[in-house]
Formats: C-alpha cells, sequence, structure tokens
C-alpha cells in the first residue's frame, strides 16, 4: 500500500503496521484523517482517509476522498459476483467508513444494521439503536404512523417511498430535526429494506454522494442524484442507475446490452470505439479520473451540456468503467442569465449616473429632479464645420471617436456625468446629487485641465488631416436634470447654468479653458485663474470671466486618481463578460 504514499511516509509505514500488530494500539483506525497521498505519476493530491479493521477476515480498510476537487462524485462499484456472506464483515467495514448514515430494518421496522456515520449525525450509539423502531429518528407525526406505511405497503405491495429519494426531515437523539435526502431499497431475498440518509443542513443544494455497497449496489445507486453508466471493454452497457433512465428517456432495458455511444451526440459516437481501443492499447489515461463538460443526447434526440466523470475499476479479472453524468443545464443558464444581467447593468450605468441608474430600474417612471449645486462644462472643436468640410465622414468619424474616447477615459476616472456630444460639442458635469458636493466643481476643471493633455497627445500622433483645438467652458450653479426618451436613456439638463457654461464656451478662446465667476469662487485656492475682463453674455449681459489656467497636485490627489485609473475599465470588462461565456 506504500506505493500511494509520499516517500517520507512509505519509508515508515510498514513499521507503523509492525507497531500496532504488536501493542494493539489503534492510531488511525476508526478515524478519518486529511492527508497527501501520490499518483503513478509521482504527483501528489490531499485526500481523507478513513479506516477500519475486519476482526475475523484479519483485513485493513480504507477510504480515500480526493479533496482536489471537493464534493466531486466518487463511488467504488464492489464487484458484483462476489458472495455476500464472505464479504460481511468487510462489507460492514466500508459502510462503517461511509460519510451517509445507513439503517437497515426488517418488515416490523426494527433497526438491525447501522453503521458509525448514524451515529455520529444522531447521538445514539449501535447498541441503543439495534433492536428498536426506525421511528425514533423520524418526527413524531410521522413516527405515530411509519408502522402503519410499512403495513400498507406490505399488504399491497404499492411503493411510494421505496425506490425514490426524497426529501424529508430527520430528529436526533437530543431532539432537534435536520433536513436530509432519504434512498430506500429493499432487499428481496432477506426481506430487509436499507435506507441512506445524507445531511443537508451544510451541502442541502448540492449533488449527494452515494457509495455502492455489494448486492445492495443496484438499489443503492438507483438512489444516486447523477446519471450512472457502468460499460465493459467493448463500450457496451452493463449497468445504469433510475437517474439515467429519466435523464436520458430510455428504459433499464433498453440501456443493457447497447453502446454506450447511444448518449452522445453523432459526431462523437462515430469515433468512441476507436477512443477505447487505443486506451487499451496505449493506457493513456485523457478523460479517466477527470471530470469534464460534455455534450448528451437523448432518446427523442435533443442534446444537453452535462459534467462527465470517468473511473477505471478492475473487477475479477477484468476492467469496467464507470460514468457519473450530471445535467448542467439550468447551472449554465442561470450563469448565462447573471452574466446578461450584469452586462445589462453596466451598460446602464456607462450611460446614467450610478445613483439615476439605480432609481430607473427601481421605478421606470418619469424622473426629474432640482439640483442646486451642479458644475457643466461644454467643449468645441475650434473651425470644425472648415475642417470636415475637406474630409470623408470616415475620417470624420474617426477623428471624433479617437478624441472623445480620450476624453470619456478621463471622465470615468474623475467620476464625472458624460451629457452627450452633438457634433464636436462634449458635454459634461459632476455628478448631481441631493447633498451639496464639495469637490465636484474642482473635479470638472481638473478634468478640463487634463482634456488639453488628452488633445496635446491626439496631435502628437501626426493626425492625418491636422492638429486639432478646443474651446471650453465651465459655468456652475442650480439645474434641472432627469431621464428624457424609453428607448435610449439619456441624462439631460437644462437651466441658466446649463446656459452660461454653452456661452462661456461659445464666447471663449481657442486653446483655454474660460469660466464664470462662481467657478472661481467654488473650485477653491488649489487652482490659478486669470481675468479675461467682463464679457456681453447673450441672455446675461454683461459678466466677468475668468480662465483656467493650472492647478496644484497634492500627493493625495495623485493616489486618488490612480486608484480611478484602475477601475476606470469596469464597463468593458463586464460588456465582454458575456461575450467570454458564450465563447
Amino acid at each position: 500500500i506504500n506505493i500511494i504514499m509520499p516517500a517520507h511516509v512509505a519509508e515508515k509505514h510498514d513499521q507503523y503496521m509492525k507497531n500496532y500488530l504488536e501493542t494493539g494500539m489503534k492510531k488511525m483506525i476508526g478515524t478519518q484523517r486529511e492527508l497527501i497521498a501520490c499518483r503513478k505519476d509521482g504527483s501528489t493530491f490531499p485526500c481523507v482517509l478513513g479506516l477500519s479493521e475486519t476482526e475475523k477476515a484479519g483485513m485493513i480498510c480504507g477510504f480515500i476522498r480526493d479533496l482536489t476537487k471537493d464534493k466531486a462524485a466518487q463511488a467504488a462499484v464492489l464487484a458484483k459476483n462476489a458472495e455476500l456472506q464472505i464479504q460481511q464483515n468487510l462489507i460492514m467495514s466500508i459502510l462503517d467508513a461511509s460519510f451517509d448514515g445507513l439503517f437497515v430494518i426488517d418488515e416490523h421496522c426494527t433497526i438491525q444494521m447501522v453503521n458509525t456515520r448514524s451515529c455520529e449525525v444522531f447521538g445514539w450509539t449501535k447498541e441503543e439503536f439495534i433492536g428498536q423502531n426506525i421511528n425514533m429518528i423520524m418526527p413524531p407525526a410521522i413516527g405515530e404512523v411509519h408502522d402503519g406505511f410499512m403495513k400498507n405497503y406490505l399488504k399491497t405491495g404499492f411503493k411510494k417511498m421505496i425506490g425514490t429519494l426524497r426529501e424529508v426531515t430527520a430528529r436526533r437523539k437530543d431532539g432537534t430535526t435536520f433536513p436530509c435526502r432519504l434512498g430506500l431499497s429493499e432487499t428481496k431475498e432477506s426481506g430487509m429494506f436499507c435506507g441512506f440518509i445524507h445531511d443537508l443542513t451544510d451541502e442541502k443544494a448540492a449533488e449527494a454522494e452515494i457509495l455502492a455497497k455489494k448486492r445492495l449496489a443496484e438499489k443503492i445507486i438507483d438512489a444516486a442524484f447523477d446519471s450512472l453508466f457502468v460499460i465493459n471493454e467493448r463500450g457496451i452497457i452493463e449497468m445504469v442507475n433510475a437517474t439515467s433512465t429519466t435523464v436520458f428517456g430510455w428504459t433499464t432495458e433498453e440501456f443493457i446490452g447497447q453502446n454506450i455511444s447511444m448518449i452522445m451526440p453523432s459526431d462523437h459516437a462515430e469515433n468512441h470505439n476507436s477512443y477505447l481501443e487505443r486506451y487499451m492499447k496505449t493506457r493513456f489515461k485523457k478523460m479517466i479520473g477527470k471530470e469534464r463538460e460534455v455534450e448528451a443526447r437523448r432518446k427523442d434526440g435533443s442534446t444537453f451540456p452535462c459534467m462527465l466523470g470517468i473511473s477505471e475499476v478492475e473487477n475479477g479479472g477484468s476492467t469496467q468503467y464507470v460514468g457519473f453524468i450530471r445535467d448542467v443545464t439550468i447551472q449554465k443558464s442561470l450563469l448565462l442569465a447573471q452574466a446578461e444581467r450584469e452586462a445589462s447593468d453596466s451598460l446602464l450605468y456607462n450611460i446614467l449616473p450610478e445613483h439615476i441608474a439605480n432609481r430607473l430600474k427601481e421605478d421606470p417612471s418619469h424622473i426629474a429632479d432640482l439640483y442646486s449645486n451642479t458644475t457643466i462644462l461644454f467643449a468645441d472643436i475650434v473651425g470644425f464645420t472648415d475642417r470636415t468640410s475637406m474630409m470623408s465622414p470616415h475620417d470624420v468619424v474617426v477623428m471624433l471617436n479617437d478624441v472623445f474616447s480620450r476624453f470619456d477615459y478621463l471622465v470615468d476616472i474623475y467620476e464625472l456625468n458624460k451629457v452627450k456630444t452633438i457634433g464636436d460639442c462634449y458635454m459634461v458635469t459632476s455628478i448631481p446629487s441631493d447633498e451639496l458636493e464639495h469637490d465636484g466643481c474642482a473635479r470638472v476643471c481638473r478634468f478640463a485641465l487634463d482634456m488639453f493633455k488628452a488633445v496635446r497627445a491626439f496631435n502628437n500622433t501626426g493626425p492625418r488631416h491636422g492638429q486639432i483645438n478646443f474651446r471650453i467652458g465651465i459655468a456652475t450653479g442650480q439645474v434641472v436634470a432627469g431621464v428624457v426618451g424609453t428607448k435610449r436613456f439619456l441624462f439631460d439638463m437644462w437651466g441658466d447654468a446649463v446656459n452660461v457654461a454653452a456661452r462661456m464656451e461659445q464666447s471663449g478662446l481657442a486653446g483655454q479653458i474660460q469660466v464664470s465667476k462662481e467657478v472661481v469662487e467654488k473650485a477653491g485656492s488649489e487652482f490659478t485663474f486669470e481675468l479675461r475682463g467682463t464679457l456681453n453674455i447673450k441672455g446675461k449681459g454683461p459678466m466677468e470671466v475668468f480662465i483656467l489656467k493650472s492647478a496644484q497636485e497634492p500627493a493625495a490627489r495623485h493616489s486618488e486618481i490612480d486608484r480611478r485609473k484602475s477601475s476606470s475599465s469596469r464597463a468593458l470588462r463586464a460588456c465582454s463578460m458575456i461575450d467570454n461565456f458564450r465563447d
């Protein structure tokens, strides 16, 4: 057995056995322990080991669960032609190492056998269990009528629970109850009924793992939650469980003796026999011992995605292959729906401010609010009409997309609200909020300064139709804002401050940022402004206007900008998520 152990343990293992045989002191036997095991290729993996000793047969039995993929469905199929009486002690030891509770009762509902796991789950000892009525593990309302259920079955032969899986409530010794899955089977030869109980307290939604046990294998396997197939070296089906007939649509009789390729799409079915032949010659494992997502085919010809796990079992000199199949149609649909929902939300957040988008999702009725402290920026390309009259439509769009994409990047960094673009005009505001924004005006001013950096970067690329320049205007004050439209949402703004910002841009100078007096007052001392003079502003009359020249960059500001840059691509990532999932 030390061939499956790491070298530092293997070289000492025989001595451990000698010590136990001499002293009888058990360290591992009767316990479960997590340790490291070694494969043929030398790689190691974590596992849980449960050991028990069969006193009469002089054998030691160990169950090993591979923990590499938690909750992975593994089952060992016992040789079906071995004699039950000879293996009785070994089977009991195996059952004691099971991770599920096991009860065997007679036709009078009297408990004849339990495993160690049953004691751990319910709290009674084996001695307290044996000879008692099985209703001791049931809530009173069920326990009082359970004997009647048994009598009705023995009288009519009509099965309600036997051969099925059902979620029920069980009761512990201390009176507390817990949810569990119950699988029942009947052994006709002995007149006994076997029940496996899987505690769902911590894993109610998980697929349960049921170990197949000797002459009870078929009934126990029928209680499995996944489809199970056992095939021989020629690919012929020798055993299926009840779930397989439910999932695929064929009966057990229609399955047995047929090639396993019957459940495969045609492109795989045609080549499956050659896959088996190649493996028998080379022993190179591609699927065995692994889990992989594949397509399976039902009797009606429809296909569905599933997870396939295959293991190889040596049985009396012959080789069998055991496959578990789990339908993942619902799981994949849920993942796709989640990805689509996240992409939809991301697109909505990319169009509207986050708090407005959240309001719109909760209540799609009209959204219109008054905000007393919003900063508005307009930017316009100088000489755009004359320039574009000599450009092709394609070149115009390419130029605007390049420049405005650079601006969009800055909008995300400074957490501002891009309202819209109209031709070569670019409109941005601080995020409208019911609460007073302390730095909204300052962020818009910094954004404006960085816009000219972005324009210079664009000009440095040697644009085909020459360099460009912008006029930028900024104003701040009260606005009315709301969502316009039902097809393509637009969070637009109106009001005197919006008009003033537009006038600041229109009356501004090329390559300059012209602002109103209110912007100078709210922006803060870290900015440098230069008085341009008094201009006659349309609709307002004489107004003092200023030119924003520069801004200081405190160290704290740098770190905050870096943080925002690191998250600026979240919309693109979310929008691509669904495409990656579909691929």
